[in-house]
């Protein structure tokens, strides 16, 4: 026999509220009708599941057996309902992922890449924030998942560590400490170039300035790690940016990398998901497609 997913909950729910009449009152239904679906229920399985002997009812062994096992059944149940009304979200909704400006650049387009290949039909878009605008998508569940190079703020979300990238400080091709080991103070006259305000680049580089005892330097506020590179090319300054970022620049000498000790901290890259509402189809395929991106990563 298959048990009646009804029956089930109502006869939990008798237990929970201790009778019949309390159950029926959260239940909007009539005790009698909550007496006889429980009836029912133990006329299917063949056993008393309730014993209505006293002034409260309680279960019996084979009710308390039962009860047990419905929790799970019950909680499976919910869980089949929330990944159906995902999958009817995923026709009617574009996959959102919500990213960091520099995480979106160097690490995201070959995920969209395989998700195309994996998803022809799909339609997706990506949302470039800062930290705690994506915190705050993640919080209403607008975005159901996230990549940034560092931990957001507090939410209802869930966060997975993926990779960790190595940050350089980087110089014009001919400045004159390019290829050498330098301690901070070698670099106290130079024009650090910042990040736009909320970049979690930004406030990585501002740290590095207080540990390295130039909190009185020079800087320069700019938009993107495109743009701190650029501006380092044409020697308006030095510049934290990811090694991914400027591989190419580094190896075709257009841009050098300043080794200062102590060198900037690895920065690890982060997938939240929200917890606001159930993942939808899309985005339960694109978490393994995130993780399988960065292990490839750490091969390299």
């Amino acid at each position: 026999m298959r048990l009646n997913l009804n029956q089930l909950a109502i006869f939990a729910k008798v237990i929970e509220c201790g009778g019949f009449s309390a159950a029926g009152q959260v239940l909007f239904l009539s005790q009698s009708s909550v007496s006889k679906q429980v009836q029912n229920l133990e006329i299917a399985l063949r056993t008393q599941l309730v014993d209505r002997s006293g002034p409260k009812i309680r279960p019996t062994l084979a009710g308390e057996v039962l009860l047990a096992q419905s929790r799970e059944v019950l909680a499976l149940a919910d869980q089949a309902v929330e990944a159906v009304h995902a999958a009817t979200l995923l026709r009617q909704e574009p996959l959102v992922i919500g990213c960091t400006s520099t995480v979106g650049g160097h690490f995201l387009p070959s995920v969209l890449r395989e998700l195309r290949r994996r998803e022809p039909t799909a339609q997706f878009s990506v949302a470039v924030g800062t930290a705690d605008g994506l915190a705050e998508a993640l919080e209403e569940g607008r975005t159901g998942i996230a990549l940034s190079g560092g931990p957001l703020p507090p939410g209802r979300y869930r966060s997975e560590r993926l990779a960790e990238e190595e940050m350089v400080l980087v110089c014009p091709a001919d400045h004159p400490l390019a290829g050498r080991d330098v301690a901070p103070a070698d670099l106290t006259g130079e024009t650090f170039l910042l990040r736009e305000a909320g970049s979690q680049t930004r406030r990585q580089l501002a740290d590095l300035l207080h540990r390295w005892e130039l909190t009185g330097a020079r800087t320069l506020d700019l938009w993107g790690t495109e743009g701190v590179r650029e501006a380092v090319r044409i020697g308006l300054g030095v510049g934290l940016v990811p090694r991914r970022a400027v591989r190419l620049e580094l190896r075709h000498g257009e841009l050098a990398e300043l080794t200062v000790h102590p060198a900037p901290d690895r920065r690890t890259v982060l997938a939240s998901w929200t917890l606001a509402r159930p993942l939808t189809a899309y985005e339960q395929v694109l978490l393994p497609l995130l993780r399988e991106a960065a292990r490839v990563t750490a091969g390299v």
